[in-house]
């Protein structure tokens, strides 16, 4: 017959039976610290060495110029391949689309890391450098927390980051007109002919103008045409 007790918490517990609840958790404890004691450690020159790698690739990384580059080659291994892959449209228009997307991320990349991000990054840390001894080294510093961001190196970077993108903003409001647009249809145009398609562009309305065929003209528009010429 099995015998009940009753301890002093009121609950009912069967002779025979483990007392302790955490005997299991305890074993697990012994498991995982016998494989801990018995996997290979590293030196605290090695973790050093490990740690120095890991901050070299992620200044690497979140540099702006080259956070810009990876961005442009992470769209160019899959932008242009949607485009030309769309069977919605005639091939001449999916190569022309292809040619233009990739076209579009080269200009905008170039621009970006040579022009904008990069250059601007470099001119802000130059000129947010609280221990710079000139005075355009810090002229776009507040003044009254010059000396808390010398102690607070995590809030100078988020200062600067932020500044950095005010300038981009404001430069690629230029740079976006004056220089990835004529990059990009020079681009495209060099693509197309590469691979048999028109141009774009202004020189696409000058050629095609010039390659009309006046057999297939109205006659007065072919008449209106030779007075221009005439004139």
């Amino acid at each position: 017959m099995n015998i009940y007790s009753v301890n002093d918490n009121y609950n009912i517990s069967m002779q025979g039976k483990n007392k302790n609840p955490n005997w299991v958790k305890r074993q697990i404890r012994r498991a995982k610290q016998y494989f801990l004691d018995k996997s290979p450690s590293a030196t605290s020159k090695e973790g050093e060495k490990s740690r120095e790698n890991w901050d070299k690739i992620s200044h690497w990384v979140g540099d702006p110029m080259w956070n810009r580059g990876i961005m442009g080659a992470t769209a160019l291994l899959s932008q242009p391949a949607i485009d030309y892959y769309n069977h919605r449209v005639d091939d001449e228009t999916r190569t022309v689309s292809r040619n233009r997307t990739i076209s579009k991320i080269i200009a905008g990349t170039l621009v970006g890391m040579f022009v904008v991000r990069g250059p601007v990054s470099k001119i802000v840390d130059k000129m947010t450098n609280p221990d710079a001894k000139a005075k355009w080294g810090k002229i776009l510093l507040p003044k009254n927390y010059i000396d808390k961001m010398r102690r607070d190196s995590g809030g100078l970077k988020n200062y600067r980051a932020t500044i950095s993108m005010i300038l981009a903003l404001s430069a690629m409001c230029f740079t976006n007109f004056l220089l990835d647009a004529p990059l990009t249809n020079f681009f495209t145009n060099y693509l197309n002919k590469k691979s048999g398609v028109g141009k774009i562009g202004a020189d696409a309305k000058t050629e095609g103008i010039d390659n009309i065929d006046n057999t297939n003209l109205r006659p007065d528009t072919e008449q209106a045409r030779k007075e221009a010429g005439s004139a």
